[in-house]
């Protein structure tokens, strides 16, 4: 028979266990979202694991720390429910702040992968267009990571290395979303390759507007290479009549988010410059240059089953023309 003392102490580890079970199981969403090993535990719970975990990990970091107005760090609780407040902007905007918001307060495990999916891609969404620091950028999963794509995830965000692309990121674009567009509007006005305001968010969602600053940051800032490529891409939205419509919806290609890629080096501007030129040249008269573009990549390609399986990936994924 149990002594007392042996009973207490058994009832004491048993409620002890029963706390800390629940505990585990009891974590809200906000506080899964600020710890790094906590996240990577409720991907894998949601099949979500392995590097694409850690990959969803890092980008969940590196958007807190792009949001933080405290610091190079990611923030307490308390500090993002500031830093959520403090952000306004479009509809949309509040939109999905709100969104995020209405879930940071949920038990993690209770929810479904599609929510938890769901909350990342807002929270990355939300670091792209009100980031306060970093040199980063959002993209579209499709075209950078299939893996992440196949969960439901829209958006990764990027550091880019590019020591151009780190200037204008940084020192260049505008921080606000407001005043990134009215600094696209004047660039594209200066440059003359068309008019901001009556372009639709069918040719530049509200999240590829940082994307597009780059571009024409670059135009500016960047190096000779990168002007060339610049320029190879101003060509290809020529109409044929010879002016220059960067964001046209009759040839809608999205050729200026090339230097979002955060592996796009001197060799890839190069290469992409003097393919751009040939397929500009092969298509001269014609508005769309859909068509000259894939024709060439298909001719490159030849009878390689792997570029030509990349070439029809690339068709469907629509990275480069809608």
């Amino acid at each position: 028979m149990y002594s007392i003392k042996k009973l207490m102490t058994l009832s004491l580890l048993i409620c002890l266990f029963s706390f800390n079970a629940n505990a585990a199981g009891a974590g809200k969403l906000i506080d899964v979202l600020v710890n790094d090993s906590g996240l990577i535990e409720l991907l894998g719970k949601k099949g979500i694991k392995g590097a694409a975990a850690k990959r969803t990990s890092d980008y969940v970091a590196l958007s807190w720390k792009s949001l933080n107005m405290f610091g190079d760090r990611i923030p307490t609780k308390v500090e993002i429910k500031r830093i959520l407040a403090s952000i306004s902007g479009s509809s949309e905007d509040i939109k999905i702040r709100n969104a995020l918001k209405e879930v940071l307060d949920k038990p993690a495990d209770s929810m479904n992968k599609k929510d938890v999916v769901s909350a990342i891609n807002n929270l990355i969404w939300l670091a792209n267009r009100h980031g306060k620091r970093g040199a980063v950028v959002l993209a579209c999963s499709a075209c950078v990571s299939d893996s992440l794509s196949s969960h439901g995830f829209k958006f990764t965000l990027e550091v880019l290395q590019n020591a151009s692309a780190v200037r204008v990121l940084n020192d260049v674009l505008p921080r606000n979303p407001r005043s990134l567009k009215n600094f696209i509007s004047e660039r594209m006005g200066t440059l003359g390759v068309g008019d901001f305001s009556r372009v639709s968010a069918d040719l530049v969602a509200p999240e590829e507007e940082r994307a597009l600053g780059l571009f024409l940051g670059l135009a500016e800032y960047g190096t000779r290479q990168e002007k060339k490529l610049v320029e190879a891409i101003m060509e290809i939205s020529k109409t044929p009549e010879g002016k220059v419509e960067l964001l046209n919806p009759k040839n809608p290609h999205k050729l200026w988010k090339l230097f979002s890629d955060p592996n796009f080096n001197r060799d890839s501007v190069n290469s992409w410059a003097d393919m751009l030129h040939q397929v500009a040249k092969n298509s001269e008269g014609d508005e769309a240059k859909k068509r000259a573009f894939y024709k060439y990549l298909k001719r490159r390609a030849g009878d390689d089953p792997i570029l030509n399986n990349h070439l029809e990936k690339m068709k469907i994924k629509k990275c480069f023309f809608r």
